[in-house]
């Protein structure tokens, strides 16, 4: 069996010296906080999780852990396939994710530091959706790694969006989590502004439509050959409103959406239907 220590030899290398070797089987990455896994086949990668975090963002997830211990399972076959990348495409990606996060360590030394939203006052603040769905789950409480868990985001990727409002001084970051976590204000305003004096059930019938719409907009841009995943992401969404998940549920359905297109499209395509996708969740 193939283990040691993550401290002596880091995750890009060891990926890189089992693609050499063209095997088959899967790593199992732990820390005392977590564990991940990252599933080859022939050397290649064909999926990967940690946490609730799958896929490709799992993996530059994983890629940052400086402590921990991994092991390789010779032959254990993944469960299902959420990676298309070759090998080094990933790699590239996991470089230059490190490099940044030395940037990010100089202000967020810690992925288990706990983010407060400070007081907005008279501030006027517009922000993308993928920093809704972040901001949203911000509450003095969650860690970046448990955001990154909740809205299935790297946790690179979470940290590097926390990191410019901490610099905005829009965020504050605590060593400990409160005794009760707080209101956030910003999902207040977002649910106040959708519901509209709206009954439950008339709540749950307009976010159902704005699915709708984010279906009908990413299929007419993405074509036949996403269809399968934005109709599973939809009918997820529709599924987490009826669950009284409310705006959050249409937010995380055009985000999983956004990160498909990433893949399948490349980034014009993808910003382009961003755009879009963000004009149907701001409508009254």
């Amino acid at each position: 069996m193939f283990q040691g220590s993550l401290e002596e030899v880091k995750l890009p290398d060891i990926i890189q010296l089992m693609s050499v070797s063209s095997k088959t089987g899967c790593f199992v990455i732990q820390n005392d906080k977590a564990t991940g896994r990252i599933y080859l086949e022939s050397g290649q990668i064909v999926h990967a999780f940690c946490g609730e975090v799958v896929g490709e963002d799992a993996i530059y997830s994983l890629a940052i852990w400086d402590k921990g211990n991994f092991r390789f399972l010779l032959g254990d076959e993944p469960p299902v396939k959420t990676v298309t990348k070759r090998n080094t495409n990933i790699l590239m990606e996991v470089a230059r994710k490190l490099d940044e996060w030395r940037v990010l360590k100089k202000k967020i030394p810690s992925l288990d530091l706990i983010p407060e939203l400070e007081s907005l006052g008279h501030k006027k603040v517009s922000f993308n959706t993928q920093e809704w769905h972040v901001l949203s789950r911000i509450n003095g409480v969650n860690s970046i790694n448990q955001i990154a868990n909740i809205t299935q985001m790297a946790a690179i990727d979470v940290a590097k969006l926390i990191y410019g409002l901490v610099a905005s001084g829009l965020v504050k970051l605590r060593d400990s989590p409160k005794a009760q976590p707080d209101t956030n204000p910003l999902e207040n305003n977002a649910k106040k502004s959708a519901s509209s004096q709206r009954s439950p059930e008339e709540e749950k019938e307009w976010l159902s439509g704005k699915i709708e719409k984010v279906y009908q907009y990413s299929k007419s841009m993405l074509g036949e050959i996403a269809h399968p995943v934005i109709q599973r992401h939809c009918a997820n969404g529709v599924k987490n409103v009826n669950q009284g998940k409310g705006l959050a549920a249409v937010i995380d359905t055009a985000t999983q959406i956004v990160k498909a297109a990433q893949i399948l499209e490349g980034p014009e395509k993808t910003k382009e239907l961003t755009v879009g996708l963000k004009k149907i969740i701001k409508e009254p």
